[in-house]
């Protein structure tokens, strides 16, 4: 998991009817993994994430939208001991699109096209669940000040 020095982080989850988006939202709004899974794979994603007891998540952020009773079901049959809160999934797959660009900016001709006019070439259900989690951390005071080395 790319989260080894230690953040304080959480485990967003972009729920879908098939495909379930995921990403590791440290507190101070930088990421670690993002990735996709469908509904028989969460048994095994919410293991990985959230198993670990050096350094497990401090909740767990699911869309409040499709399946997230059937997620929010498995998680607690995990017994896992974390928490689950409930964000806001309004806009965010429209949203996740522009995000996507921000971070995968297209290359030669594609950069002449206008964003608006892109679709990326994947699912972008897990920069979804990164809004999800990035929203749900500002909306509740919970953004850490991300500390400069010097």
């Amino acid at each position: 998991m790319s989260n080894t020095d230690e953040k304080k982080w959480i485990l967003a989850i972009d729920p879908g009817s098939d495909k379930v988006g995921y990403a590791v939202v440290n507190l101070d709004l930088t990421h670690g993994d993002l990735g996709i899974g469908y509904l028989p794979d969460m048994h095994r994603i919410f293991a990985k994430y959230c198993r670990d007891t050096s350094n497990p998540p401090q909740f767990l952020v699911l869309g409040n939208g499709t399946k997230s009773g059937i997620l929010c079901k498995l998680f607690n049959s995990l017994e896992l001991n974390i928490d689950i809160k409930l964000g806001d999934e309004k806009n965010t797959t429209f949203m996740a699109r522009s995000r996507y660009f921000e971070e995968n900016p297209p290359k030669g001709l594609w950069k002449l096209v206008p964003k608006g006019m892109l679709f990326p070439p994947r699912p972008i259900d897990d920069y979804a669940a990164l809004l999800i989690g990035e929203a749900y951390l500002k909306k509740n005071n919970l953004v850490e000040e991300l500390t400069k080395e010097k």
